[in-house]
């Protein structure tokens, strides 16, 4: 509408299975998760959802004397891209960044999930974090928030559309060339569809990321707080709701057309 565009303009907002998602799934079993305060990200392994910055901040601001570990879900775009593959270049990441100290631990799940698993791997979750660089939809925060989890997010892409501080911890950011940060990338880099002239996207604050999951990990009423908010909001976002108001927008369309041509 700021650009000027005067038709009239429908929103019909992305949904999520709020069925599907719910806070009693039975929790995926995770014995080095249990009794832990628990991250969880859930990412395909590529440059702009930023495992570099996730995994840097929570390097650098937990260690093995805090009850906290960080699980994450991701998968690679080619058949040599496994789970080994995924972890073999996060522990040369580390050893690059030159940590010295006992960290926090981290897992990595490269590997198939079943669909009773992946809907258990938020009910796990005491937060969901991901410092992305952009999203069009942002499809893991809805999933999230269903399963009455806070989310831990960049303050900039789609997902704001939903995303609140009454159900998130939002990280500030600038808006940087792509091209900024593709030398110090450890997964895929699609510099193809990113590295065009003009693109910016968002570079998370990673203070902020540090003290945000910090806050997290210290306060769980707060983030309980806030996961409830969260599946409260995502229930306006069901496909049942889409669907109506898709078909709200259609037969607007098509009555005025009628109404045009009759005139």
């Amino acid at each position: 509408m700021r650009s000027g565009v005067k038709v009239p303009i429908f929103i019909v907002p992305h949904g999520v299975d709020t069925k599907e998602f719910h806070p009693n799934n039975k929790k995926m079993l995770l014995p080095s998760a249990a009794g832990k305060f628990t991250f969880v990200s859930v990412f395909g392994f590529q440059h702009r959802k930023n495992p570099e910055g996730l995994l840097k901040a929570y390097w650098e601001e937990f260690s093995s004397k805090d009850n906290v570990i960080l699980v994450i879900k991701t998968n690679g775009y080619a058949a040599q891209e496994n789970e080994k593959w995924i972890q073999q270049k996060i522990w040369q990441y580390k050893k690059r960044l030159g940590i010295q100290k006992d960290t926090a631990p981290v897992v990595i799940l490269g590997r198939h999930l079943s669909e009773s698993q992946q809907k258990g791997l938020y009910t796990l979750a005491d937060a969901f974090v991901l410092p992305t660089r952009g999203e069009g939809v942002g499809l893991p925060f809805l999933e999230a928030l269903a399963s009455g989890v806070p989310v831990i997010a960049t303050g900039w892409g789609g997902q704001m559309d939903f995303l609140s501080p009454g159900n998130s911890f939002l990280i500030p950011y600038q808006l940087r060339s792509p091209s900024s940060s593709m030398n110090s990338a450890i997964s895929r880099k699609f510099s193809n569809l990113f590295v065009q002239k003009g693109q910016l996207w968002a570079e998370p604050d990673l203070n902020s990321l540090k003290k945000n999951m910090r806050k997290a990990y210290e306060n769980p009423e707060l983030c309980k707080r806030k996961g409830l908010q969260g599946r409260r909001d995502v229930l306006r976002l069901s496909w049942d709701r889409a669907g109506v108001l898709m078909k709200h927008a259609v037969e607007e369309v098509i009555g005025a057309k009628k109404n045009k041509d009759e005139g």
